[in-house]
């Protein structure tokens, strides 16, 4: 992603990556990193809770859902702060990429609920 961040184009952006190459509609409003650590018991391997807001825009209105996601990252002794955090970054972007990819259903107006088919 190379446009400003917080303009419509890196929003844009960021989400065709989230999504695929199609519009959806998420938008990753912030993503931090809370209570990080190393697992007790797996010397290389750290844990975290990462905070996400995601906005839904639905039929011109919008609906903020904070998120608490627990991820893991294999980690070692030799990897800087600021790679520890991109490793549990990667690892919340992938479980969110599932998590909306799953949330993107379609109502027809007969009621019938599809999924969008699932993509590799």
């Amino acid at each position: 992603m190379f446009c400003a961040p917080g303009s419509r184009d890196y929003l844009r952006e960021r989400n065709l990556f989230f999504g695929g190459g199609r519009i959806m509609p998420f938008e990753v409003k912030a993503c931090t990193i809370d209570e990080m650590h190393l697992h007790p018991t797996f010397r290389d391997r750290t844990q975290a809770k990462v905070k996400v807001v995601l906005r839904e825009t639905r039929a011109r209105e919008a609906f903020d859902h904070n998120l608490t996601l627990r991820v893991w990252a294999d980690t070692n002794d030799k990897m800087s702060p600021n790679d520890v955090r991109m490793a549990l970054l990667t690892r919340a972007a992938t479980i969110l990429k599932r998590t909306m990819s799953a949330a993107e259903v379609d109502v027809g107006a007969d009621g019938l609920v599809t999924r969008p088919p699932v993509s590799s």
